[in-house]
């Protein structure tokens, strides 16, 4: 094998494996937040306390207030965002980041799923983004469970 072909094989295992490793992460993080959405029974309705944007390159951050049998629990959670397009006409000129959420502001309620044993456990409800095929799966356990 000469040199050239030794210097490509090191250059894309350079690229590769950092990226291999970014995909598995994000595939970890998912599956541990639709695994908890679903697993959460509990459903109750939060109040924001704050929303927090540290700047540029960090995640604007969620703080609810929710009551559990009359005990109080505090959830923090990065927002997720969707991306709209901004157009002047039909011509498409940039784009902008909005909550998944929809428009949030302090003080507005939010829906919180909780976990029954453990209330201080929780996640947003309306803050994910499931693929069709999760939300056919939660609508069939809910079902299931109602019957």
């Amino acid at each position: 094998m000469g040199y050239g072909a030794m210097i490509i094989i090191i250059f894309a295992c350079i690229i590769i494996i950092p990226l291999a490793v970014v995909f598995i992460v994000l595939g970890i993080n998912k599956s541990r937040r639709r695994n908890k959405y679903l697993k959460y029974k509990g459903v109750t309705e939060g109040r924001v306390l704050k929303i927090v944007d540290k700047g540029f390159d960090y995640p604007w951050v969620i703080h609810v207030r929710y009551n559990v049998r009359d005990v109080e629990y505090t959830v923090k959670e990065t927002a997720k965002l969707k991306s709209e397009t901004i157009k002047v006409g039909k011509i498409p000129v940039g784009q902008r980041k909005t909550f998944v959420i929809g428009p949030l502001d302090v003080g507005d309620a939010v829906t919180v799923k909780y976990d029954e044993k453990n209330p201080a456990r929780a996640i947003i409800a309306v803050n994910i983004r499931l693929t069709w095929k999760y939300l056919v799966r939660w609508w069939k356990i809910s079902a299931g469970e109602m019957l």
